[in-house]
């Protein structure tokens, strides 16, 4: 009842407001036309006096030079169209003959021909001639009255002329009057409003700033239209050009209507001047170019947000004050709704205004989402993230508007009002924009600074299970975190909420997982996550558990230790926050030191041999060098040695794949390399990751030169001592089968055989294993 009486009220108030508005046009109409000119004029009156002039001075000095370019304006056109009156006689002839072209155009005299014969014959029905009267029919007589006077002359031309001058003379008035007292008028509505000081200053100022920049801006944007027209036609040839550039500049400030009567009157004098058509294609052609410039770039360019009200509205008010005021109207509609959405900003019971006639989106990004999933449209979903993602990062992305979107799909699920199909379509509406997302390339601000960090990723495969916690919701956020993490090179795998359930998680596969992030949205979530932490515990005591809460309550920076009441190690409120976390814990080196190698067991006579071989510190030899450039080739890799380990240092017989100065030196030491202890165990070492093992995580020298993977089999002599190694490295990640460490080993006893006979083994024909040598390596590449 309450709120039909309110309704009531707003209806009759605003009834009673158009009807004020329409009754009392005569008075209101003046003053909103010295409002409108009091915002033009006042940044010039108010420059003025900044430069040393007084107030009234300069007042009158810009009204005047206001008013005069007005009169200006309007002798330029009253002479201009006193010119194309003199000289529309001379195109008579033209238009007769175009006529004259279409009716002979037109099979049977054509369609003008045939409409000019029916009019002729009606008015012959409806006005016979006195020839064609019946007899007897009484003849109408014409009574002519006498010609009028210079007195009734001056009566007819001068009393519809009162009016519009009485109510420029009223506006100039109140425009003078207005910029004089501009500070009094201010402080005077300020009393009259009342209320909050700040907020009634701060409205006022709003609508000057808007209304101003409007004015000036559309001043802008009808010169830049206007002159390029005027310049045109003189080009073109179309008389009295200067008339039709001012028009339309001039006319541009009606909305809508303005630019169409403006490119009327040039077209209809095209058709009217030329005896051809050329004239007037090039005139369709020089509007059409200029209005498609003007409302595609300069308007857009200039006008930004100046307005602050949509499109649709002002067309409607351009319907509403045309209907109220009439062509005055019209000019006025975009001004005074201008006014009246920055009012309804600041009056709460007006806010129905601001929320109808402004630019601004109604509904929040993420509201805007989650509608679109409502409804079905993943689609439409998918396209307004694209155009949200062309300005800010995936990640930045998900935190502000996916993840609220998703935190208002959960309230609805709480409440009993997202449920059965409804419920299984937004679910599925958000997973598929996540997928459709993961190809997305855009201004990604942390993506860049992730690739140009100093830390390598040291975990490799699927390290992170990411794990909905209830809900198919939950999933969604999980999918969010996993690809954003596959884009910092992080693999990561998404599992349901019946994984960690009581009869799940003893089937959960958490092999070679480093790290499981639990993700909930629910704002209750926090027992949830206890008891799945627990089960985790139980099942996996030393695996990293993070609780991701998306629910926006936990403040991480305001709550000590928020992961301890959770069993948990980290928990995270954002995804950003659990992406910098994860990426910490996945870059951290293990904390071991070096480990060199020891001394082998026949240490003496390893060195002897080594010796005897005569190849220390000779030159590279291409028997050697075919052997490590086809071994890469086979395996894949970038870079294969022939290394000899003496009691100080390592020397390459030959490479392929070094760095220029590595190349050039030739050997390194000893303790730096991983080749002394292949050396050392006389057996095949494979070290799929350098960074996660303990031997060799720490080596400065491994880690400079970046090197992530090693292979290396032992050169032995005759009687079984290592004397260095053939070896493949890489600079990722990468595993090795049986198979291939017996290949290596093979070749590398192949290299021996050439060093003991002096020739060089053709790797095509080496016995037993002529097929394994040009097979690539069973490798998988990390991150």
């Amino acid at each position: 009842m309450h709120s039909a009486i309110i309704l009531m009220a707003t209806v009759v108030v605003g009834a009673a407001v158009i009807g004020a508005l329409y009754f009392g046009r005569a008075i209101l109409i003046p003053v909103a036309l010295a409002v409108l000119l009091s915002f033009a004029l006042a940044p010039m009156a108010v420059r003025l006096k900044r430069w040393g002039l007084s107030r009234i001075p300069a007042v009158l000095l810009v009204v005047l030079v206001a008013f005069a370019g007005i009169a200006a304006f309007g002798v330029l056109v009253g002479s201009q169209l006193v010119q194309l009156a003199d000289n529309l006689p001379q195109y008579q002839n033209n238009i007769a003959a175009k006529i004259r072209s279409f009716q002979d155009a037109a099979p049977q005299g054509g369609v003008l021909d045939h409409a000019t014969t029916m009019l002729r014959e009606l008015g012959a029905e409806l006005h016979p001639t006195v020839e064609d009267r019946p007899a007897g029919e009484p003849v109408t007589v014409r009574v002519e009255e006498p010609p009028t006077t210079t007195l009734e002359v001056l009566q007819s031309i001068g009393l519809p002329l009162l009016a519009p001058v009485g109510t420029a003379g009223i506006v100039i008035v109140l425009v003078v009057f207005m910029l004089i007292e501009r500070e009094d008028l201010r402080d005077r509505l300020i009393g009259l409003f009342g209320g909050d000081l700040q907020q009634t200053i701060q409205a006022m100022n709003d609508v000057a700033q808007r209304v101003s920049r409007f004015l000036l801006m559309q001043l802008l944007v009808n010169a830049t239209y206007g002159i390029p027209i005027g310049l045109g036609l003189w080009l073109i040839g179309v008389p009295n050009a200067l008339l039709w550039g001012v028009l339309a500049t001039v006319l541009r400030f009606v909305p809508y209507v303005g630019p169409f009567v403006a490119a009327l009157f040039p077209i209809a004098l095209a058709v009217a001047v030329d005896p051809g058509w050329s004239m007037l294609f090039w005139t369709l052609g020089l509007i059409l170019t200029v209005e498609l410039i003007s409302n595609s770039v300069l308007e857009p360019w200039l006008y930004g947000a100046s307005t602050g009200v949509s499109t649709v509205a002002i067309l409607v008010a351009a319907v509403f004050w045309t209907a109220l005021w009439g062509p005055v109207g019209l000019l006025l509609s975009t001004p005074l709704t201008v006014c009246l959405a920055v009012v309804a900003r600041y009056v709460p019971h007006l806010r129905f205004l601001d929320v109808m006639l402004g630019s601004q989106p109604v509904l929040s990004p993420s509201e805007r989402l989650y509608q679109r999933m409502l409804a079905g449209d993943a689609h439409e979903g998918e396209d307004m993230s694209a155009a949200i993602l062309e300005t800010q990062p995936l990640a930045t992305f998900y935190d502000e508007v996916g993840l609220p979107a998703l935190r208002l799909a959960e309230a609805d699920r709480s409440r009993e009002r997202l449920f059965g199909e409804s419920r299984a379509l937004v679910t599925e509406g958000f997973v598929t924009l996540v997928a459709d997302l993961a190809d997305h390339e855009g201004p990604d601000v942390e993506e860049a600074d992730s690739s140009a960090r100093m830390e390598p990723i040291i975990w490799v495969g699927k390290p992170v299970a990411c794990i909905a916690g209830r809900t198919g919701l939950d999933r969604a956020a999980a999918c969010m975190l996993a690809q954003l993490l596959e884009r910092r090179g992080i693999g990561s795998q998404v599992l349901p909420a019946d994984a960690i359930s009581p009869e799940g998680i003893a089937n959960i596969d958490l092999k070679d997982v480093e790290l499981v992030c639990l993700s909930y949205l629910n704002r209750s979530a926090v027992a949830q996550a206890r008891q799945a932490c627990r089960r985790l515990r139980r099942k996996a005591p030393d695996i990293k558990i993070m609780v991701g809460l998306w629910n926006g309550q936990l403040d991480e920076a305001k709550t000590d230790d928020p992961a301890a009441g959770l069993m948990a190690d980290l928990v995270a409120c954002s995804l950003t926050s659990a992406l910098t976390r994860i990426e910490a814990l996945a870059t951290t080196p293990l904390s071991c030191p070096t480990m060199a190698a020891p001394a082998a067991a026949d240490e003496d006579v390893r060195l002897a041999a080594l010796n005897e071989t005569g190849l220390l510190d000779t030159p590279p030899e291409e028997r050697f060098d075919r052997i490590t450039r086809k071994l890469a080739k086979a395996f894949d890799v970038p870079i294969c040695l022939v290394s000899l380990v003496d009691e100080h240092r390592q020397f390459w017989k030959s490479s392929t794949g070094l760095p220029p100065d590595l190349a050039s030196a030739r050997q390194a030491a000893r303790e730096m390399s991983i080749c002394s202890h292949v050396v050392a165990a006389n057996e095949v070492i494979v070290v799929e990751d350098v960074l996660r093992d303990k031997r060799f995580a720490n080596n400065p020298w491994l880690k400079e030169r970046g090197i992530r993977f090693y292979a290396g089999a032992p050169l032995r002599t005759d009687n079984g001592s290592a004397i260095g190694s053939l070896c493949l490295i890489d600079t990722v990640p990468r595993s090795i089968s049986t198979r291939d460490k017996a290949v290596l080993q093979l070749v590398a006893d192949e290299v021996m055989v050439e060093v003991r006979r002096g020739s060089a083994p053709d790797l095509a024909e080496a016995p037993k294993s002529p097929e394994t040598l040009v097979l690539p390596m069973q490798a998988t590449v990390g991150p």
